[in-house]
C-alpha cells in the first residue's frame, strides 16, 4: 500500500480570497497525491491557525500518524502552509524526513539538498517581508478609516448593531433600556455595586450579552465604557497573537495589552447615557477605589514566602468582607484568581494574623534563644549543600566546554558546504542559548558557594544581634517585624493547619537591623522601606 498525507491550513479570510480555501488546498493536494501513484489518501486539515505557530492540532496528529510509519509521502500546497517560520520548516522537515516520508509542495519543487534548504529560507524572508508590509498598509488604512469616523470592524458592544453598508453602530432599544436602568442604579446608589448589579438582573430574568448570566466583570464593564457616553475609542489595545492563544501551552499564552493613550482613535457613536450620568459613574468607580485603597492598608507580613503546599502555587493577600468587616486572608493563588490551563487549588483560605502570629512567634523565640537560632540556620545550610554545589558547577563547566567544541564543529559543516547559511545561523542560535543559561548557573553557583562560606560569619553575627535583642522585639511595628522575618525565612510551605518554614542565613545583616540591636530602634523607624535583602 502507497499512503499519502495531505495537510491543509488556512488562517483567514484574506488567504481564501487569494486561494489558500481548504478546498482549493484539498483538490491540488490530491491530484499531486494520484500523480504520485498514492493508493490512499490521509487528510490533515487546520483551519483558521496561523502558520507561526507550531503545535497545531492537526499538524502534531499529522506528525503522530508519521511516526506511526506506513506513509510514503507528506504533501503541502507550498511551504507557506507548512509554516511560516523558517526554522519551524526546517524542524518539520528533519522530522518528515526522519519518518521516512517524502515531502512534496505542489507549487514548488524540492529535494532537501543544501541549495534548496538554503531557496526555502529565501522565499520564507520574502514571505515574511510581504506580509510585514501587508499588515502595515492594513493598519494605515484601518486608522484611517477609524479617523474619518468610520468603524473597521463590529466592535460587539452590548445594546449596539453594526451597519456593514455605513460602517456605523446603531442602538439596539431593547438593550439599550436595560444600559439606561444599569447606570441609573449604579449612579444613584441603589444596589450600587455591580456585583449586586447583576444579581438583581438575574433575578429579574434578563440574559446577558452572550445569553447566560450576568457577572459582575461584565457589569462594570459596561459601566465603564466611554461608547455608552457617545465615544468609542479604536486601536485602545494591542491584541496581536491573543486569538492563538488556545493552540499554545499555558506559559506561551499572551494576553491583550493596552496602547499609549496618544494611539487611541476615539470615534462618535450614538450614545446611550448623557455624558452627566456616565461621568457621575465614573466618579462612584474612583470613590470606590479610594475606600478600597484604605481598606487594603493591610501590611502582610508573609508576602513573597507563602507557598501553597497543596499545589506549590504561591500565596498572595486577599481582603475579604465578610458582614460589613474587611478581614485579611492568605489564598493560593491557583484558587483565586485562578492560574490558566491549571485546575483551580481546593487549599482553604488562611486567616492572615493567625498566621502571622504563629511565624512572628518562630521568628521572636530564634532571636531570643541564640541556640536555637544556630540550630534552625545551620539545617538550611547543611554541610552537603557546598558539596552538591560543586558537583553541578563540575557538571556545567564539563558542559560549556561541550558546547564550545560544537559550535566549532557546526562551523566547519557550514565551511565545507555540509550545511547552509540558514542551519548554521539556527544551530549556533541554540548553543548561544545553551552557553548563555550554563554561564548565567555557573555565576549563581559560584555566588552560592561564596554564600557558603560567608554563613558561618553570618551566623556568629545574627546570634550575637539575638543576644542583644531581648525583649525590646515586643516593640517592633509591622513594617520592622516584616523586615527581621524576611531577614530569615526563605519560604514557607502551608499544609493546612500546618507550615512548614525553610529558614536562610543571610548574605548580610542590614544596618537597621544592627542599629535596632545596639539602640532598641531600626534607622529611620517611620520608614516604611526595609533595607533588607
Amino acid at each position: 500500500m502507497s499512503a499519502a498525507l495531505i495537510y491543509l491550513r488556512v488562517s483567514t479570510e484574506e488567504q481564501a480570497e487569494r486561494g489558500y480555501s481548504i478546498a482549493a488546498q484539498r483538490e491540488e493536494c490530491r491530484a499531486r497525491a494520484q500523480e504520485s501513484g498514492a493508493t490512499e489518501i490521509i487528510e490533515f486539515v487546520d483551519e483558521g491557525v496561523s502558520g507561526s505557530i507550531l503545535e497545531r492540532p492537526a499538524l502534531v496528529a499529522a506528525l503522530e500518524k508519521l511516526k506511526a510509519g506506513g506513509i510514503r509521502w507528506f504533501i503541502c500546497l507550498d511551504t507557506s502552509r507548512l509554516s511560516r517560520s523558517v526554522a519551524h520548516q526546517l524542524l518539520l522537515i528533519d522530522e518528515i524526513k526522519k519518518a521516512g516520508a517524502e515531502l512534496i509542495f505542489v507549487n514548488s519543487r524540492f529535494t532537501d539538498t543544501p541549495e534548496d534548504r538554503f531557496h526555502l529560507t529565501v522565499l520564507s524572508a520574502v514571505d515574511e517581508y510581504e506580509r510585514a508590509r501587508t499588515r502595515l498598509r492594513s493598519l494605515i488604512g484601518k486608522r484611517a478609516k477609524a479617523k474619518a469616523g468610520k468603524l473597521t470592524h463590529s466592535p460587539g458592544l452590548y445594546g449596539y448593531e453594526f451597519d456593514k453598508e455605513t460602517d456605523t453602530l446603531r442602538i439596539i432599544e431593547e438593550e439599550a433600556k436595560i444600559i439606561r436602568l444599569m447606570y441609573q442604579w449604579f449612579a444613584s446608589g441603589e444596589d450600587a455595586s455591580p456585583y449586586k448589579i447583576a444579581n438583581r438582573l438575574n433575578a429579574m430574568g434578563i440574559p446577558s450579552p452572550r445569553g447566560k448570566r450576568w457577572s459582575k466583570q461584565t457589569v462594570k464593564r459596561i459601566l465603564a465604557n466611554s461608547a455608552y457616553a457617545g465615544t468609542l475609542y479604536i486601536s485602545r489595545y494591542d491584541t496581536k497573537d491573543v486569538k492563538f492563544n488556545k493552540y499554545k501551552p499555558p506559559e506561551e499564552r499572551v494576553s491583550r495589552k493596552e496602547r499609549p493613550r496618544e494611539e487611541w482613535v476615539p470615534i462618535s457613536v450614538p450614545a446611550i447615557v448623557d455624558k452627566q450620568t456616565w461621568e457621575a459613574a465614573q466618579k462612584r468607580f474612583e470613590n470606590s477605589r479610594r475606600r478600597w485603597r484604605s481598606y487594603s492598608n493591610y501590611p502582610y507580613l508573609l508576602s513573597g514566602l507563602m507557598r501553597c503546599g497543596k499545589c506549590g502555587a504561591t500565596m498572595h493577600g486577599n481582603l475579604v468582607t465578610s458582614k460589613g468587616k474587611k478581614r485579611a486572608y492568605y489564598v493560593c493563588t491557583a484558587k483565586s484568581p485562578g492560574l490558566p490551563g491549571r485546575q483551580r487549588c481546593q487549599s482553604s483560605y488562611l486567616n492572615a494574623a493567625e498566621i502571622e502570629e504563629v511565624i512572628w512567634q518562630k521568628v521572636s523565640a530564634w532571636l531570643t534563644n541564640p541556640e536555637k537560632l544556630r540550630t534552625e540556620l545551620q539545617a538550611a545550610f547543611p554541610d552537603e549543600t557546598a558539596q552538591a554545589l560543586e558537583t553541578e558547577l563540575d557538571a556545567v563547566e564539563k558542559e560549556l566546554v561541550r558546547a564550545s567544541e560544537e559550535r566549532s564543529r557546526v562551523a566547519t559543516m557550514f565551511q565545507k558546504g555540509f550545511i547552509p547559511e540558514a542551519e548554521m545561523e539556527e544551530r549556533l542560535g541554540e548553543i548561544k542559548g545553551r552557553r548563555d543559561y550554563l554561564s548565567r548557573r555557573r555565576e549563581q553557583i559560584l555566588g552560592e558557594l561564596s554564600r557558603c562560606d560567608l554563613a558561618a560569619r553570618e551566623l556568629k553575627r545574627l546570634e550575637e544581634l539575638a543576644a542583644r535583642m531581648g525583649n525590646a522585639l515586643d516593640s517592633l511595628s509591622s513594617e520592622e517585624k516584616k523586615c527581621l522575618i524576611n531577614l530569615l525565612i526563605a519560604e514557607i510551605a502551608v499544609f493546612g493547619r500546618r507550615a512548614d518554614i525553610r529558614a536562610r542565613i543571610p548574605d548580610a545583616v542590614p544596618e537597621n537591623i544592627e542599629a535596632f540591636a545596639v539602640e532598641g530602634s531600626f534607622f529611620g523607624r517611620h520608614d516604611t522601606a526595609c533595607s533588607g535583602p
